[in-house]
Formats: structure tokens, sequence, C-alpha cells
């Protein structure tokens, strides 16, 4: 590898700390958007759920409980997809290296200039000794924001289907009207 300087280094280190944040700004943007769009559509699919029994009305709101179950889908894949994209940002920590930013603060063994704000980032040794390993182990990790959004929108596409299948059979097998009293 070609010997960088320092200016260089610092160069890149600006980059990559610019693509970390975007990632990290995309990722979160995209729970968000996928969140409370699947909220929308679950909410207006059952409230469509109480109007009269017809046959178009039931037709339309299974298709709202599909759109919903396709659109959580999408996002738990593009959720999934963003965090392995932040993943690899965290490589970053390589030019922290070659700068000096990775070895200990003296006065305090265990502090580094390093740029540590999860606890995968603060696995430096790890990172640098195999970064291949590291990234392949990017699924979001139980307790984290990302798999708590992959697991609502689970959630929320099994409420959808369940929505879609419930409506379907009452599509076919209308229930009879019973008069308010």
């Amino acid at each position: 590898m070609a010997e960088r300087s320092r200016e260089e280094l610092f160069e890149l280190y600006k980059i990559a700390i610019d693509e970390y944040r975007f990632e990290v700004k995309l990722n979160t943007d995209r729970m968000i958007h996928y969140i409370v769009a699947n909220s929308a559509l679950l909410s207006v699919a059952t409230g469509l759920l109480k109007l009269d029994g017809a046959h178009a009305v039931n037709l339309f709101v299974a298709l709202v409980f599909v759109t919903g179950a396709l659109t959580s889908y999408l996002g738990i894949r593009a959720i999934r997809k963003g965090h392995q994209y932040y993943h690899r940002t965290i490589l970053k920590t390589v030019i922290e290296d070659l700068l000096g930013f990775t070895a200990s603060v003296k006065e305090h063994s265990e502090v580094t200039l390093a740029i540590g704000t999860t606890k995968g980032q603060a696995e430096i040794v790890r990172i640098l000794q195999s970064p291949r390993a590291w990234l392949s182990a990017c699924e979001p990790k139980p307790g984290s924001i990302v798999h708590a959004a992959v697991l609502i929108l689970g959630l929320m596409q099994g409420m959808d289907i369940f929505g879609a299948i419930v409506t379907l059979i009452l599509l076919f097998h209308p229930l009879p009207y019973i008069p308010w009293p």
C-alpha cells in the first residue's frame, strides 16, 4: 500500500465520517417512514373494515392490508440493507488507526480518540484484526433500535396479513346484518 500523508488521511477520514453520518441518517429516516406509513395503512384498513360489508369495499380493504404487508416486507429489507451499508462505514476505524486515534489516551487506558458511539464501533481490536469477519456479522443485534424496528415492521406485517385474511373471509362469508339497538 502506498504511503499516505497525514493530510490525505485526514481528508479520507472526513469523507468516512460524512458517509457514516449519511448512512445513520438515511437508515433512521427509512425506519421512521416505513413505520409511519405502515401504521397509517393498518389504521386505514382497520377503519374501513367497519363500513358496510359491500363486496367492493371488502375487496378494497383486503388490498390495503396486502399493500401494508408488502410495504412492511420492503421496509424490513430496506432497513437491513441500510444496516449493512452503515456497518461498512465502520471501516473508518482503519483510518483512525493509521492516524493514531485508536491508541489509548495515556491518562485513561480505556479511552481512545476513535469515534465509537455504539457497542459495535467500540470493538476496535476486532475490527482491525479481522474486518471481513466483523462485516459478515452485521445483522441487527437484539436490543438495538434497528432490531426493534425490524420486529415492529414484522409485527405490522403479521397484522396486515391477518387483516387481509379476515377481510377475504368476510368477502365470501359476510356476517348477517344486525341493526344497532
